[in-house]
């Protein structure tokens, strides 16, 4: 489902940007699957379980940027490898957003996200 969220960097600056949105109570979720072409994706993960692990091969380059439940950014990691072999990272945050990198704000100014539609 394609939905418009709002980035709102720290100087209130207003970034608009279109992501398909998926919903999962896996806890281990092949991004690959869930991913169209370099479109950005924002996951909601909705298990009760501590840690949930991303498997990010094939997902490159793309920045990932975690928020609380309330929408506020809390931190980011990347996945720039560009090998072929199995990558992935395990997070405790349920709201992910990918972005394909490079991107055109400085990740450190981002206050947080708002569903627009």
């Amino acid at each position: 489902m394609k939905k418009t969220f709002q980035i709102t960097l720290k100087n209130q600056t207003l970034l608009k940007i279109e992501v398909t949105v998926k919903k999962t109570n896996d806890t281990f979720v092949k991004v690959y699957d869930l991913q169209e072409a370099s479109s950005p994706l924002f996951l909601e993960i909705e298990h009760q379980q501590i840690n949930t692990v991303l498997e990010l091969s094939k997902v490159s380059p793309f920045v990932l940027l975690y928020f609380d439940e309330e929408l506020q950014f809390t931190g980011a990691a990347f996945s720039i490898n560009d090998s072929n072999g199995s990558f992935g990272v395990s997070t405790l945050f349920k709201k992910i957003l990918l972005l394909h990198y490079p991107i055109s704000f400085p990740l450190e100014e981002v206050s947080c996200i708002s569903l627009i539609s």
